[in-house]
């Protein structure tokens, strides 16, 4: 198994100017020889939903889940074009798994791509010959009571909106509701856009409503959250006790 696959389409959409990456590389010469401890890793967030970083951090967490036999399946709570979903049936099918993987979103919004979001999804499995996972199509409230599995081995939230955190922390919680009774003992959860100045720094908080509703659910429970470097993005990880 390897996993160079993350830096190749349709696992990246980005298609990088030869001459900007020549620019960059020679600016991050420059910051190296002056010892400023900048490196610029440019990432067009129109097209990439994820960083090389973070789908770093996606494989080995998946691959870890499955080799050590935790039972469930597969879930991610909003999926859009599916970057991710594609990552996570690749390392699925790498190891022979057979856990399902389970995509839950609206498939309503448009962003950055021509036509239908779920055809872009479909078409994206197609062209890396992935079975295509099963897709649970509506608003969470909807879809999440009667359509999540038995068991939860891997789970990946990422249903931020951009719009008043408020609103978010409670999607947030009725995520965290839903899918943390069905978590088995040592399964993980990823959260997108988690973000915790204290640990990651100054930076654009996209969804601060991810840590608010981390904090109010999990103040009484013994789960610990993992911030992870994820170059420009957000994210972290929990472990179910």
């Amino acid at each position: 198994m390897d996993n160079y696959f993350i830096t190749k389409p349709p696992y990246t959409k980005a298609r990088h100017n030869q001459s900007l990456l020549k620019l960059v590389k020679f600016l991050n010469k420059v910051f190296r020889k002056l010892k400023l401890g900048l490196v610029i890793s440019p990432i067009d967030t129109t097209v990439d939903m994820n960083t090389i970083e973070q789908r770093i951090n996606y494989y080995h967490l998946l691959n870890m889940v499955i080799q050590k036999g935790i039972a469930g399946d597969v879930v991610e709570l909003g999926c859009f074009s599916g970057q991710c979903a594609l990552l996570f049936e690749k390392v699925l099918e790498q190891n022979h798994s057979d856990k399902k993987l389970h995509l839950y979103d609206s498939f309503e919004i448009k962003f950055a791509e021509k036509g239908n979001v779920e055809d872009v999804l479909k078409e994206s499995f197609g062209l890396a010959n992935l079975r295509l996972p099963e897709l649970h199509k509506g608003y969470f409230e909807q879809t999440l009571p009667g359509q999540l599995p038995e068991k939860i081995a891997f789970a990946h939230i990422d249903c931020g909106h951009g719009g008043d955190k408020l609103q978010h922390k409670e999607i947030m919680l009725f995520c965290f509701e839903q899918i943390y009774p069905k978590m088995s003992p040592g399964s993980i959860c990823v959260l997108m856009d988690y973000n915790d100045p204290d640990v990651n720094g100054p930076g654009h908080d996209a969804n601060p409503g991810v840590k608010l509703a981390w904090d109010e659910f999990f103040k009484d429970k013994p789960e610990q959250i993992v911030p992870l470097y994820g170059n420009q993005y957000f994210h972290a990880y929990f472990t179910k006790q």
